[in-house]
């Protein structure tokens, strides 16, 4: 017998066919017997008991109905013809006649009838035939409790198996079930084996597993994507532009490799070009069944259309970086709650307590102090995608692909402490006008030290002027397949809302970055707890027009982001 240590998903998909069979022939047959009950107890209803005078009225009945009949009719002709005996001797005679022999065949009838040896052979068959219905309405009283006991049975295996359907679909199909699934149905099937639906149906109460889309849904999710990446790609601008970058194109596909399934993944990193490279990523991440966690789509769709949106900002306005984080929050925050929060419950994931969205703080100089003024916290745990991660974001100005990263603060040498936490985000623009802008990008604060020390440069300069296309990832990639994925090095892991807090305040507590992107779908304590211990610090803040516009807007602001809205 297979146990539960040893269940892995073939076995689990075998156990739900074998169980889902057996509910069916246990039905199946709990119906059959019903009807064969409910026709013996049937049968039992029109079973008499015999009556032995009744039945010798019956049996003389045709004599003597002839008897009556005979002398009737004798004593008709008396009254009609009065003296008809003298007057009419024939036909008196006649009558007179037939009823002597009507009264001589019911006289032999009585004879033949109450014969002994026949009485007493005909008197026991009675007896035994009474005894025989006694005997079945007695077993009726029996089987009409065995039809109230099936009746029963058959309501709640009924009801068991639709409660169960979809647990037995979900394992028998493709989508996540967790970790203790087979072992929960393995103590199903047990249970439903032995008879005790009841004890089934506590273990089905444990089954946590994902109603997955039909392929209907999955098809409609994925002409969405296709439109947005369409609408994307129409423009002169953002993504289509990104794909230019060969290091950050790699990098990228590298972090959606890891997080698409085997075949996607080899044609991802098959040596194409750059650009072709690129755009085989976005079409190939339009589908959630390419991708080894399908709800990943939600969140690469949601950055997807935050960077796209952000590069029609970049597009069109020069502005200074503090307008610009405010209006890249905007995006972020209508990405996640405008955007991705709608289609997350489409994937049938149990659903936990959940916050999408941005915080910011009051004016307050955390920025100096942590050497980055926007915040990253990933806490996720719907079916397979388990991660909990933070980062710290410094964003930066880049003008034709260059970005100063120096500063009298120090950002790069207190970014640079935390490997797997300290980023720079890239606002791309080009001044003049003389290049359309890509995605914001994201690049490692350890690895653009790096290549500063690898130019003889000191970290700490106050200007440090640096080419940013040949590191990093573009946001929407960044965010979804490397921060969201447990297993990258992407984002500082951490366990309890305190390693959080330490993390976005670059070792302290207390000191928070000026904005904070939260992501957070976990269980309820968890999600509580660390909303509460934000608000202390943080405000929701009011949306906010970008007023640092410069005169050389080649758009109207008030397009921004309008080819991505689905």
């Amino acid at each position: 017998m297979t146990t539960p240590q040893t269940l892995d998903r073939h076995s689990i998909a075998a156990l739900g066919r074998d169980l889902s069979a057996f509910l069916s022939k246990t039905l199946s047959d709990c119906s059959e017997l019903m009807t064969r009950t409910r026709t013996q107890i049937t049968q039992i209803d029109g079973m008499k008991l015999r009556d032995g005078d009744a039945e010798r009225n019956a049996a003389l009945l045709a004599t003597k109905t002839c008897v009556e009949h005979s002398q009737l009719q004798y004593k008709e002709r008396k009254k009609r013809y009065g003296l008809g005996w003298v007057l009419s001797p024939v036909n008196t005679r006649k009558a007179s006649r037939q009823l002597d022999e009507a009264k001589a065949k019911h006289a032999e009838a009585i004879l033949a009838y109450d014969e002994p040896s026949t009485t007493a052979l005909r008197d026991g068959q009675i007896a035994l035939h009474n005894q025989r219905v006694t005997e079945q309405r007695e077993e009726q009283v029996a089987l009409k409790a065995k039809l109230h006991k099936l009746t029963h049975a058959h309501s709640s295996l009924s009801a068991f198996l639709k409660d169960a359907t979809d647990a037995l679909t979900a394992a028998c199909g493709e989508g996540w079930l967790a970790a203790d699934f087979g072992a929960h149905l393995v103590c199903i099937d047990s249970s439903i084996r032995q008879g005790s639906v009841a004890l089934a149906n506590k273990h089905l109460a444990q089954l946590v597993f994902q109603k997955r889309p039909d392929d209907a849904v999955y098809a409609r999710l994925q002409n969405q994507a296709l439109e947005m990446r369409k609408r994307a790609y129409s423009a002169h601008y953002g993504v289509p532009v990104t794909g230019s970058f060969p290091a950050i194109v790699e990098a990228s596909a590298k972090l959606a490799a890891a997080n698409m399934k085997g075949a996607c993944a080899d044609q991802l990193l098959s040596g194409l070009h750059s650009s072709d490279q690129w755009q085989l990523l976005t079409r190939l991440a339009a589908s959630p069944e390419n991708l080894s966690i399908d709800v990943l789509w939600c969140i690469y769709w949601g950055m997807f259309r935050c960077q796209q949106k952000m590069a029609d900002v970049l597009d069109s306005v020069v502005s200074m970086e503090d307008p610009l984080n405010g209006r890249f929050s905007q995006c972020v925050e209508d990405g996640l709650t405008g955007w991705a929060s709608r289609q997350i419950p489409l994937f049938g994931y149990p659903m936990s307590q959940s916050y999408l969205g941005m915080l910011q703080l009051a004016n307050t100089p955390e920025e100096t102090r942590v050497g980055a003024d926007i915040g990253v916290i990933i806490a996720l745990n719907i079916g397979g995608l388990v991660c909990r991660k933070a980062v710290l974001l410094q964003a930066k100005r880049a003008k034709d692909w260059e970005a100063d990263i120096g500063s009298r603060k120090g950002q790069l040498p207190k970014l640079s402490k935390l490997p797997r936490g300290g980023y720079y985000l890239f606002y791309h623009e080009s001044p003049e006008l003389r290049f359309d802008s890509p995605v914001p990008t994201v690049s490692s604060a350890q690895a653009l030290q790096q290549l500063i020390l690898a130019a003889n440069k000191d970290p700490k300069a106050t200007s440090l002027k640096l080419d940013v296309r040949g590191s990093g990832w573009d946001w929407a990639s960044f965010i979804s397949f490397g921060l969201c994925d447990a297993a990258s090095e992407i984002g500082e892991p951490f366990d309890t809302v305190d390693d959080a807090m330490r993390i976005l305040g670059s070792g302290e507590t207390g000191e928070l970055p000026l904005r904070l992107y939260l992501l957070a779908i976990e269980d309820e304590p968890f999600t509580l707890e660390l909303k509460q211990r934000l608000r202390h610090q943080y405000r929701r803040p009011e949306p906010q027009q970008d007023r640092s516009v410069s005169k050389s807007s080649k758009k109207d602001l008030g397009r921004e982001g309008a080819e991505l809205e689905l």
